[in-house]
Formats: C-alpha cells, structure tokens, sequence
C-alpha cells in the first residue's frame, strides 16, 4: 500500500480508526476525513507516532451537510492528484427523529446520501489510478430487515411514528443498493464491494442512543467483536490483490462472499434509489 492514497471517513473513532492505523501499517498515505477536525488531527498525530507513517493527513467533512461534503471533495481534489481507495466508512444511529442540514431523516443522510455524494465527486480521482480505484462500503447484516420508505426520506411521518432501528436498517440496505448500482454504472472504471463488520463495540448506539438504548448497548459491549476485528474486511478489501477484479458484491465479517437479501439485489429498486439520491444532491455535485 505504499503507493496508495486511501480515504476513510470516520476515521478518528472505532472501525474507521482501526482500519486506519492498519493500513497506515501498511504504508498507505491515509486521508481521514471527519466532522470534528480537532478529533481528526489528534487520531493523526497518534497513528504517527504510533506506526512511523507521517503520510497522514486530514479533511473536515461534515456528512449531515451536503455543502460541507462538496466542499471537502473540492479539498480532497485540489490537494490529491489521485485516490486509490474510498472507505465510507462513517455511521450514525439515533433513537429519535432528527434531519440533516438538508432535511434527510438524519440516518440516511449520513450513512447513504453524504457518502453517495462524496463517492461521485471523487470518481475522477479514482479514474487516475495505475490500477481500478476501490470504492469499499461499510454496510450491516441489518440491511436484511430494511426498506426504502422514500416516502418518508424527510421523516415525513413524523416524529412519533419514528422507529431508530427501521431507519438503521433502511440506511445499510442503501449502501448495498448503491454498491450494486455503481458497480453497474462505473464499473469499468472502478471496483465497488460492501460489507457487514459484525457487531462491534463502537460508541455507535451510544452517541444518539435513548437511555435504554445505551443501556442495553453498554451490557451488550464487552461480548461484541472489537473495532480491530471489525475493521478486518475493510482492510482486506482495501489492500488485497485478491479483490482487485472483485465488484458488487457483498462481503461477511471473515472475508468470505456472501449474498445480500433479496431486497438488496432489487435492480429497479437500486436503480430508483440512484435517481432519487442523484436528485438529492445535483446541487452539490461537482
């Protein structure tokens, strides 16, 4: 990985963190892209001095907000002739119905929209590479309980008829229909896989968690997968050669093919789901 540059988003905490320091291991000139840039330039400074790669740098990107995501791709753009891979890694979860700055149920529009947007801006980066860029999205096994409502995209429905882990489930079933649609649309120009990290003991159910919730979660941790674990597919597909002509498709927490629900191999649904992200964010894109 010594030649690569690799962007990861959410990169200061949990898998993205893991998954950061085990590719700056491996020599990789890592980009961490995160909300918080004092958060970002602490992980740097410590995955520095705790693997020797100096060849980290970090970018603001604020997922929740479409300007900020356009902005951080016109960044990224002006200060890196190329990108190798592109690890969406980021995630949010919330008990309660909260929107972006845009006005997408807050879970979509992190997990999904700012990310589909980050990726297509990004794409004439990757078209520079040696070798097919690698676009890796970081997905869940809980994609199988979901459903695009796209009437209800926006919390239409309001905040009593809210339900976190529907809308969690919608959120991760998008990052496998968008997998399969790139894959379809770009994919001579680059290699697009997702993947299920297994339950890992992040801070993700702690942050927006109702206090059952992170209760619940809290009790739940210490028999969870730890964020190194969980950051082994991502690095696998990252980093191996053996992936390098692998796209669309949808990888278990051991690395190993497995296939995504039968809503998630929806083409016309995927296909839909392009549209309207596509619509969603055509003011941003650059």
């Amino acid at each position: 990985m010594q030649d690569k540059t690799v962007l990861i988003t959410g990169a200061n905490d949990g898998i993205g963190r893991a998954t950061a320091e085990r590719l700056a291991r491996k020599g990789a000139h890592l980009v961490l892209a995160c909300r918080s840039e004092t958060k970002a330039q602490r992980t740097a400074d410590q995955l520095v001095e705790a693997t020797g790669n100096e060849r980290i740098d970090t970018l603001p990107l604020d997922l929740a907000d479409l300007s900020s995501v356009r902005a951080a791709s016109e960044l990224f753009l002006a200060e890196h002739p190329r990108l190798d891979v592109l690890i969406n890694n980021a995630g949010v979860y919330c008990d309660q119905l909260e929107l972006t700055r845009n006005g997408y149920e807050l879970q979509f529009g992190v997990n999904h929209l700012g990310h589909f947007l980050l990726t297509l801006n990004l794409i004439p980066a990757m078209q520079c590479t040696k070798i097919c860029g690698r676009v890796i999205n970081v997905a869940s096994a809980m994609h199988s309980k979901g459903g695009i409502d796209f009437g209800n995209l926006r919390g239409e429905r309001g905040a009593k008829n809210y339900n976190g882990t529907r809308a969690y489930a919608q959120s991760k079933l998008a990052n496998v229909l968008f997998t399969k649609e790139l894959d379809r649309r770009h994919g001579s120009e680059l290699t697009t896989n997702c993947l299920h990290p297994g339950v890992v003991g992040t801070q993700l159910a702690n942050k927006k968690g109702k206090l059952f919730t992170k209760t619940i979660w809290s009790l739940y941790k210490p028999f969870a997968r730890t964020p190194e674990t969980g950051a082994d597919t991502s690095v696998y597909l990252a980093s191996s050669p053996e992936v390098r002509e692998v796209s669309g498709r949808y990888f278990n927490p051991t690395q190993c093919l497995v296939k995504p629900s039968p809503t998630a191999r929806n083409e016309q649904l995927a296909r839909r789901l392009w549209e309207y992200s596509e619509s969603a964010v055509r003011d941003f894109l650059l």
